[in-house]
C-alpha cells in the first residue's frame, strides 16, 4: 500500500544515516523530493537549508550520509540475504524440474554483509528450469551456460548456477567460495580430472580432502590442516548473558524474558538492563535496579531450576570508569561494560578508556567492543592488540554481540585474541523475546573464528559458570586480580 503511495525511489532515501521517517515525509511534501538523486539534487543547491527544521549542519551531514549510502547501495546484512535465499528455495521446490537448490556464495559463508545471493540449482531439465526461473524473478538475464541473475523484490540480485543432479556437489563447493578457498583446493586435484560429486561431501570424499565447514572457506586456512576443529554449535550453548526488559530498553517484561530462555533449554541467564548514563534508553536508577531485583525474585521460581544472574549493561565513561560506582556495582553477579558514547575518540584515548574499564575488578564482558552497526556506523578505532592482552590479564570475557547490525567483535580480529588467551561469550544482546535467537548469529561470527566450545564461557555449565563468576570477584576487603589467563 505504501509503495502505491509514493515514489518507489523514497524509500531509498531510509539508507541516509541522518535521515528518519519524519525529515523524509517532509522533504517529499515540501520538495517533492521522492529519490536519492533528487535528494542529493535539492542538497548541492542549498534547498534544504532552507526547511524548517534542517539548516546548513543538517544539509551538510545528508550529503555526507548519501555519499556513505552510494557506498553501500546493494549491500544487505546477512539475514536479510539468508530469508531472501530460504524464500527462493522454497519456491524452487514448486518447480518439477528442479530436483535440489542450495544457498552458496557469501551467505553460505556466512559473511556479515551480502552484496547478492547465489543459489545452485539441480536440474535434469536445463530449459524447464530455466522458465520455471524467469517466472521467480525480474530482470532475468543469462550471464553464461550455466548461471542466470534475476532481481527479487525490485533490489536483491540473485544468481542461480545450474548443474545437472550428478555435478551439484562440485557446484556447491564452487559456488560457495571463497576463490582462494576453491583455487587451493582444485591445486589438490591432478591436473585434467573432472570431479563429479551429487554432494558436497561426496566431493570432499572423492579428493580425499577432510570436510571443511562453509564458514571457514574465506581462506584456505583449514586445508593445511590435517584435523578440523569441531566447531562450536548453538547447542552447545548452555546460557546466555546481556538481555534487555522493559525495565530499560527492552520490549519484553522480566517474566517474559525469563521464560524464553528457560524455553530455549539454558541452565542460566543474566539479566543486564541498562545503567543510568544510558538515559535515553531507560538507564536505571539505583532504586530501580533494586527493583528490577524484586522482580527478578519473584518470578525465579516460575523458571526454576534456571539459575537467573543478575546484572547490568554499565556504560564505560568517557575517562573508563563504570557506571553505578563500585558499591553498587558489588551488588552484582556480572557486568557487561559497554561504550555507548563519544564515540569520536581519537585511537589512543579509546584504547585508554578501555583498558581502565578492564582494569575494574567488577567488571566481567566487554560488550560490543568497537561499536560499529553494520551498514549504518564504523566502529570507533582502537588497538586490539592492548585491548585483547589486558583482558585476558585482567580474565574478562570478551563479546560476541550476535545482534546482526553489530557481530561485534569482527571475526577477522578474534584469533589475536584467543592467541593471547581471551575466553569469549556469545550473546545475544536481547531487547525482546525474538532477538533471543540472536544467539545463532553470533555463533556463526564463532564458528568463522574457528572457535571450539572451550573458548566460550557459556557453552560451561551452570556451576561451572556460577564457579567462575564467584572466584573472579574482589571480595569486600580486596582479593586482587587472578592469574592471567
Amino acid at each position: 500500500d505504501l509503495r502505491k503511495q509514493y515514489p518507489a525511489g523514497i524509500f531509498e532515501m531510509l539508507r541516509v544515516p541522518s535521515l528518519g521517517l519524519t525529515k523524509i515525509a517532509l522533504l517529499h511534501e515540501k520538495l517533492g523530493i521522492g529519490s536519492l538523486d533528487e535528494l542529493e539534487a535539492a542538497a548541492r543547491e542549498g534547498r534544504l537549508a532552507k526547511l524548517h527544521g534542517f539548516g546548513t549542519k543538517t544539509q551538510t551531514k545528508i550529503l555526507e550520509g548519501i555519499e556513505r549510502a552510494r557506498r553501500r547501495e546493494s549491500q544487505f546484512l546477512l539475514p536479510t540475504a539468508i530469508e531472501a535465499g530460504e524464500r527462493m528455495r522454497g519456491r524452487l521446490a514448486r518447480i518439477k524440474a528442479i530436483e535440489d537448490a542450495e544457498i552458496v556464495g557469501s551467505v553460505r559463508r556466512r559473511l556479515e554483509i551480502n552484496r547478492n545471493v547465489n543459489i545452485a540449482v539441480a536440474t535434469r531439465d536445463r530449459d524447464a528450469a530455466i522458465e520455471g526461473l524467469q517466472r521467480l524473478v525480474d530482470h532475468f538475464e543469462t550471464i553464461d551456460d550455466h548461471t542466470f541473475k534475476g532481481v527479487l523484490q525490485s533490489e536483491i540480485d540473485v544468481l542461480f548456477h545450474l548443474a545437472r543432479p550428478d555435478d551439484f556437489g562440485a557446484t556447491v563447493v564452487e559456488t560457495t567460495g571463497s576463490r582462494e578457498f576453491v583455487e587451493a583446493l582444485r591445486a589438490k586435484i591432478p591436473k585434467g580430472r573432472r570431479i563429479k560429486a551429487r554432494t558436497e561431501e561426496q566431493f570432499f570424499e572423492k579428493i580425499a580432502v577432510p570436510f571443511v565447514e562453509p564458514e571457514r572457506r574465506e581462506s584456505a586456512e583449514d586445508l593445511k590442516r590435517k584435523k578440523r576443529p569441531n566447531l562450536v554449535e548453538p547447542s552447545d550453548l548452555r546460557g546466555t548473558f546481556h538481555v534487555h526488559t522493559t525495565f530499560s530498553d527492552g520490549r519484553n517484561t522480566v517474566l517474559e524474558m525469563l521464560t524464553a530462555a528457560k524455553d530455549r533449554g539454558y541452565e542460566y541467564v543474566g539479566m543486564s538492563d541498562h545503567s543510568p548514563a544510558a538515559f535515553y534508553a531507560g538507564g536505571l536508577t539505583v532504586e530501580r535496579l533494586r527493583q528490577q531485583h524484586a522482580e527478578i525474585d519473584k518470578h525465579e521460581p516460575a523458571v526454576a531450576p534456571m539459575r537467573i544472574f543478575r546484572g547490568t549493561e554499565a556504560d564505560i565513561l568517557p575517562d573508563g570508569s563504570i557506571d553505578y560506582g563500585d558499591e553498587i556495582l558489588s551488588t552484582l553477579d556480572f557486568v557487561v561494560a559497554s561504550i555507548h558514547s563519544r564515540f569520536q575518540m581519537q585511537k589512543d584515548e579509546m584504547t585508554e578508556r578501555i583498558l581502565k574499564a578492564l582494569d575494574n575488578p567488577y567488571v566481567t564482558i566487554l560488550g560490543h567492543l568497537t561499536g560499529r552497526r553494520l551498514l549504518s556506523r564504523d566502529g570507533y578505532s582502537v588497538d586490539y592488540d592492548r585491548i585483547f592482552e589486558r583482558a585476558a590479564q585482567r580474565d574478562v570475557c570478551i563479546e560476541i554481540n550476535g545482534n546482526p547490525q553489530r557481530l561485534d567483535v569482527d571475526w577477522r580480529h578474534i584469533g589475536r585474541a584467543v592467541e593471547r588467551g581471551v575466553t569469549f561469550v556469545i550473546n545475544p544482546d536481547a531487547h525482546s523475546i525474538a532477538e533471543m535467537s540472536h544467539v545463532i548469529s553470533g555463533t556463526w561470527v564463532a564458528r568463522k573464528a574457528g572457535l571450539t566450545p572451550r573458548y566460550i564461557l557459556n557453552t560451561r555449565s551452570v556451576d561451572e559458570v556460577e564457579q567462575w563468576l564467584s572466584q573472579r570477584r574482589p571480595s569486600p576487603t580486596g582479593r586482587g586480580w587472578p592469574k592471567a589467563g
